[in-house]
């Protein structure tokens, strides 16, 4: 009987040595996490939420004035600049959508961010109209294939024009393709499109297609 339960608490110590315990990790506030290991090609459901939720909105929420930081000094001899814009095809995005059209792959975001171009308004550049996209739904992720997910949102973007402070909802959708990526150490000399891009890419996903959401499936 004894020898029945040293040999029971052996395989358990056995057991306990072979796991591998999670990694404590520091943020940049200071405060510490523990993080588990996972495969190169898994990601969590609140990761991929997450990211779809972030980007969409980065992509549709369309605004041209500029940023005011907590410690700015106002400086009357000084205007700040609007957001003269990117081209993209034949009409111009803000460059808040051209910097998170990194997150799309590579494939897919020229095509995407020339729709979102011909979707801006032009008075988005001279101030007087803006967009948010307002995220009524976005479902579970549902696993494709390995490393790839999809994940249904329905949404609208509302456009402030002028005086208009209730907005005009367009519906948007949209089914969005997900799919995990390896983001490569940025270098220690890099230029400024190159941050931008692993800023938007260190989540290490990427969206690959996006459809129209059929409401009645």
């Amino acid at each position: 009987m004894m020898l029945l339960i040293e040999l029971i608490n052996f395989a358990r110590m056995g057991a306990i040595a072979n796991s591998k315990a999670p990694t404590l990790v520091e943020l940049n506030d200071g405060e510490s996490i523990r993080v588990s290991s996972i495969s190169s090609d898994s990601r969590s459901p609140q990761a991929i939420t997450y990211f779809v939720g972030q980007t969409m909105m980065g992509l549709l929420s369309w605004n041209a004035l500029p940023q005011v930081s907590g410690d700015y000094n106002t400086d009357p001899t000084k205007q700040l600049k609007l957001d003269s814009g990117v081209q993209a095809g034949d009409n111009k995005i803000t460059t808040k959508v051209w910097a998170t059209g990194f997150a799309l792959s590579e494939d897919f975001r020229a095509t995407f961010l020339k729709q979102i171009g011909n979707l801006t308004p032009r008075d988005v550049f001279n101030g007087s109209t803006q967009s948010i996209l307002k995220i009524s739904l976005l479902s579970e992720p549902k696993k494709i294939r390995k490393g790839e997910w999809s994940i249904d949102m329905v949404a609208e973007v509302v456009v402030f024009q002028g005086s208009n402070m209730v907005g005009e909802p367009i519906g948007f959708n949209k089914t969005v393709f997900v799919r995990a990526i390896d983001t490569p150490t940025l270098p220690n000399i890099s230029s400024n499109f190159q941050q931008t891009a692993n800023r938007v890419r260190k989540a290490g996903l990427e969206i690959y297609k996006i459809q129209d959401l059929e409401l009645n499936k």
